[in-house]
């Protein structure tokens, strides 16, 4: 059962967990319209993000190699608050997943957050 926010804070929250929730569904039917076999995983990474409107922020090799090759990371922009949505090439070689990330991979979460920061303070400054 889902609690009704008690503060403007928890209300922000909750809307900003709602609508990253969104975000990585758009990624996830974007990811689907992929064909990794055919075009690998950086370009279908970079059209996933062509197609909700994003931009790639990394591809990198993944730390913890038991279930992924490699990981990404996509910024997707937000009315809220944008949002970094991180998908793995697992080692089938061809299956995209935007699932957590795990082990030593959820380094790139800190990564793919600051490097969006940075960008966006960036942007702004220009």
């Amino acid at each position: 059962m889902r609690q009704t926010p008690s503060s403007t804070e928890e209300t922000m929250i909750a809307a900003s967990e709602e609508s990253a929730s969104l975000e990585a569904v758009e990624v996830e039917f974007a990811l689907g319209a992929q064909d990794v076999l055919t075009d690998g995983f950086d370009l279908s990474l970079a059209k996933a993000a062509e197609i909700v409107g994003g931009e790639v922020l990394f591809n990198m090799p993944a730390l913890d190699t038991t279930n992924a090759q490699r990981i990404g990371a996509i910024l997707v922009p937000s009315t809220l608050q944008d949002q970094v949505v991180f998908v793995t090439l697992l080692n089938d070689g061809i299956t995209l997943s935007h699932a957590p990330l795990s082990g030593n991979n959820t380094l790139f979460e800190s990564l793919g957050r600051n490097y969006a920061a940075v960008m966006g303070k960036l942007k702004n400054d220009l």
